[in-house]
């Protein structure tokens, strides 16, 4: 009986040792610890970016680092490395790293502020772990204004803002003067729907492109920011060709294939693409494909790819020969192929795309028909 006792009371306070353990240090988790909410600061001033982080044990820190908008500091420069490579040169001589050897203290200060440092910066470390590490961090965004009265405002991620992704605006105001509240505005008057400090936009679409202001509510008075403008940009879509002259054309003539898309950026290439029953052809690229003296070796499917740097979209005008009145004549269908954006780098994939698509039967009683058809495409 004691011994059954005695190793009751031994397993209950072995567990709680473990429990002990794993709430301290012995069993931590990977973390970084900003703040949420965006950091204010005037511009030749000086700010702290407070910052502490935790890893699992006995593994120890190999490298620390602070960058700019990427997850992981996957990059080309740092704002700071313990290493003290790759350094991004605006920031040499106004950063200090104030973590010290293991303190797990991860803060930075940034000297001589200036606006061009406004954005999101993430702190990320490397552990001589096997396999593990750290997941990518949000980070914490800065807002530097060029005086204290100023509402400033930014927007994360920095770089292109793509259609169907996220993205988070930020305001704040530097001066001591409390803010009651903060509203956003998409063009002067009309409220965006969000009456907080950051605004995210989900599912970002073309219709969300325009300025937009963020008005801070004082005691005294509201005030306004800047505008900040986001332009959604897409891949190809609308895309559509046009044949001139569309009808009955008769052997020998001439026609001229014209491809027009809706992009943003605009379309950078228009590609060409002819297949036959028994091949696919590369024909051209341009805006348009024009085809002289017609024959019977014209006949086939041909594609038009319109591509931009975030995509591609095709559409497909079949040319085949028919019989009207007894005569020799071309006949023209139109088939759309609204695409999904695929890369760039997948232009032999949009091109069977292209040469797969069945050829329509010819009519024999009539001099041209026009068929309008949507196909979605499967990922590659």
């Amino acid at each position: 009986m004691a011994l059954g006792v005695f190793q009751t009371g031994w397993m209950r306070l072995l567990s709680l040792i473990l429990q002990g353990c794993c709430v301290g240090v012995l069993c931590s988790d990977w973390a970084v610890r900003v703040p949420s909410a965006p950091l204010c600061a005037v511009a030749g001033s000086s700010v702290v970016l407070p910052c502490s982080y935790d890893y699992p044990q006995p593994y120890r820190v190999l490298s620390e680092m602070w960058c700019r908008d990427q997850s992981r500091c996957i990059t080309p420069r740092y704002v700071y490395h313990s290493q003290g490579i790759f350094p991004e040169p605006a920031s040499q001589g106004r950063v200090e790293y104030l973590g010290k050897e293991g303190t797990r203290n991860c803060s930075l200060r940034i000297s001589d502020l200036r606006r061009s440092d406004s954005g999101t910066y993430v702190f990320y470390f490397i552990t001589n772990h096997p396999v593990e590490k750290p997941p990518g961090q949000p980070g914490v965004t800065l807002l530097v204004a060029d005086h204290s009265s100023e509402v400033a405002v930014s927007l994360s991620p920095a770089g292109d803002v793509v259609e169907g992704s996220s993205v988070t605006l930020f305001c704040c105001r530097t001066a001591h003067t409390p803010v009651e509240g903060y509203t956003w505005y998409k063009t002067v008057g009309y409220a965006a729907g969000d009456k907080r400090q950051m605004m995210t936009i989900t599912n970002i679409s073309a219709t969300d492109s325009g300025n937009y202001y963020c008005e801070a509510l004082t005691t005294n008075r509201p005030i306004h920011s800047s505008a900040l403008s986001i332009n959604v940009q897409y891949a190809p879509k609308n895309t559509s060709v046009s044949v001139n002259p569309f009808g009955e054309l008769v052997m020998g003539s001439s026609v001229t294939l014209s491809c027009s898309s809706d992009a943003n950026p605009a379309v950078e290439r228009y590609t060409w693409f002819q297949r036959t029953e028994s091949q696919a052809s590369l024909r051209g690229s341009g805006q348009s494909y024009s085809i002289t003296n017609i024959s019977l070796e014209d006949s086939g499917q041909y594609c038009c790819v319109a591509m931009n740097k975030h995509g591609s979209q095709s559409y497909t005008v079949t040319m085949t020969v028919g019989k009207v009145n007894g005569q020799s004549s071309i006949l023209w269908r139109l088939v759309v192929t609204v695409g999904i954006p695929i890369a760039l780098t997948l232009i032999i994939i949009i091109t069977v795309a292209c040469i797969r698509r069945k050829t329509l039967p010819a009519s024999s009683q009539q001099g041209y028909s026009l068929t309008e058809t949507t196909i979605q495409q499967p990922l590659p």
